[in-house]
C-alpha cells in the first residue's frame, strides 16, 4: 500500500488541530504551593536535559522507537499532566501522528503556563497497539519521579485513540490518576468504530458497485489510498450523490455531515480508516475478521423495498472467536469510572463519530458512576477541531473537578 500524498493527509488520516500557543495562556484555577524545579536522582544514560525559559525539559527513549519528552516549568505546582497521542496509521513510521504536533505543543503550553509539568511519549507500535500505548504512557510517571521528583497528582489528556488509551488507564488504576480530559476520544471502544467503518465500506460497495477495488478484507497489492479511495470516491459521489445520501439514512451508518462536501469527506474518511487499519487488525487477530454483519438487519428512513434489497444483496462477513475475545478483552471500556473525566467531542466528527459518547455514557451509568463523567459536545464539523479556549476550558474543568472537596 502506498503512502498518501501530503495534499490528502487532511482527509486520509487522523490529524490534529492547529493550536496557537500564543493564545493558550491561561492560569489553572488550582495553584498549590509552588516549588522551583530541580532534578533529583541521576538522569538515565539515554536521556538529555536542557533548561527552557527557567524550567527544564528531558528527552530520551522509553522503549523501542518510543521517544519521550518531559517539560517542567520553573515554578512547578507539584502536579503532572500525561498526554496520550492519537492513532498513527501503519503506513507511517512510529511516532506522533502527522499533523498532531501543534496540538501537543498547545497542550504543553496550557499545562506549563498553569504551573503543571507535562509529559508525553510516542508509542513503540503503530496501528491499534493499545497495550503498548498504555504501557508507554503509564511509564512516564515513574520516569518523571526519577528525573524530577515525586508528583503530587497525575492527570491524563487523551486525544482520539489516545482517549481510549488513557481511559483504560484510569479505569484500571484509578488510584494513580486524579482526572482525565479526552478530546474526540475513542471512548466507545474499538468494536463500535470497526462496525461503523466496515458498514460504510459494505454499504458503499452496495450503492456504488465496482467503484472500489478489492473487498473489506482484501486489497490489491498495488492499492493506493489517494488514487483508489480519495480520488475515485470523490468522483463517484460528485457524479451521483443520491446513493451517498441514502447511506446516511441507514441506522448502521450515522455519517456526520451538514452539506455536500462534508458528506463526501466523511465517507472518504471512513473508507480510508478501514483500508489503512485492516491489515494491522488482521495481524493482531491471527487473520480472523473483526466485523460481523451476518445477522444484521439494516434499517433506516428509506423505502421498504430499498431496505429489503440492501439486506438481500449487501456483502456479509463474519468475525472469528479469537478476534471477538481479543477486542472484548483489550479494546472495550468498562464504564467503571472512579475519577472525574471531562470529555470534549465535536458533534460532526468524521473520524470518531459522536455515538462513542453515547455508548460510553451508557456504560458509565450501568456502573453507577455517572457523576464522574462530564461530556461537552461542540457543534462543529471536524476531528479535534477545537478552539484553544475550548481546550483550556476543558482542562480547567478537569482540574476543578479533581480539586473539589
Amino acid at each position: 500500500m502506498k503512502t498518501p500524498s501530503k495534499a490528502h493527509l487532511g482527509i486520509a488520516l487522523l490529524v490534529g488541530l492547529t493550536l496557537s500557543t500564543g493564545s493558550c495562556a491561561r492560569r489553572s484555577p488550582v495553584a498549590p504551593d509552588a516549588t522551583r524545579v530541580r532534578s533529583t536522582g541521576s538522569v538515565p544514560l539515554n536521556a538529555t536535559a536542557r533548561r527552557v525559559n527557567g524550567g527544564a525539559t528531558f528527552e530520551g527513549d522509553i522503549g523501542p522507537g518510543a521517544h519521550y519528552v518531559i517539560s517542567v516549568p520553573e515554578t512547578w505546582n507539584g502536579d503532572l499532566v500525561l498526554y496520550a497521542h492519537g492513532y498513527t496509521a501503519p503506513i507511517f513510521p512510529v511516532g506522533i501522528p502527522p499533523g498532531e504536533e501543534p496540538l501537543v505543543e498547545g497542550l504543553r503550553t496550557i499545562a506549563l503556563q498553569g504551573g503543571f509539568a507535562f509529559a508525553y511519549s510516542s508509542y513503540s507500535q503503530t496501528g491499534l497497539g493499545l497495550q503498548d500505548a498504555a504501557q508507554r504512557t503509564a511509564q512516564l510517571s515513574n520516569l518523571f519521579a526519577s528525573l524530577v521528583g515525586p508528583q503530587r497528582r497525575t492527570f491524563l489528556i487523551g486525544a482520539s485513540f489516545g482517549g481510549l488509551v488513557s481511559l483504560k488507564l484510569v479505569e484500571k488504576y484509578p488510584e494513580r490518576y486524579a482526572g482525565l480530559l479526552t478530546l474526540c476520544g475513542l471512548v466507545g471502544g474499538v468494536r463500535a468504530e470497526i462496525d461503523y467503518i466496515s458498514n460504510v465500506r459494505v454499504l458503499f460497495d452496495y450503492f456504488y458497485p465496482g467503484v472500489l477495488r478489492g473487498s473489506l478484507y482484501e486489497l490489491p497489492a498495488d492499492f493506493d489510498i489517494t488514487r483508489d479511495i480519495v480520488d475515485t470516491v470523490s468522483v463517484a459521489i460528485l457524479k451521483n450523490p443520491q446513493p451517498a445520501i441514502a447511506m446516511t439514512q441507514i441506522t448502521q451508518t450515522p455519517i456526520p455531515f451538514s452539506d455536500g462536501p462534508q458528506l463526501g469527506q466523511s465517507i472518504i474518511q471512513a473508507l480510508v480508516l478501514q483500508a489503512v487499519e485492516v491489515e494491522d487488525l488482521l495481524d493482531r487477530t491471527h487473520g480472523q475478521g473483526s466485523f460481523d454483519n451476518t445477522q444484521t438487519v439494516y434499517t433506516g428512513d428509506l423505502p421498504p423495498e430499498l431496505l429489503a434489497d440492501v439486506n438481500a444483496r449487501v456483502a456479509r462477513y463474519s468475525d472469528g472467536p479469537f478476534a471477538r475475545h481479543f477486542l472484548d478483552r483489550y479494546y472495550e471500556p468498562t464504564g467503571d469510572l472512579r475519577v472525574p473525566v471531562v470529555s470534549l467531542h465535536t458533534s460532526l466528527d468524521p473520524v470518531v463519530p459522536i455515538f462513542h459518547e453515547t455508548i460510553y455514557r451508557s456504560l458509565v451509568e450501568a456502573q453507577g458512576q455517572a457523576a464522574n463523567l462530564h461530556q461537552t459536545t461542540v457543534a462543529r464539523y471536524g476531528h479535534l477541531a477545537f478552539t484553544p479556549e475550548e481546550i483550556v476550558g476543558g482542562f480547567q474543568q478537569m482540574i476543578g473537578l479533581a480539586s473539589a472537596p
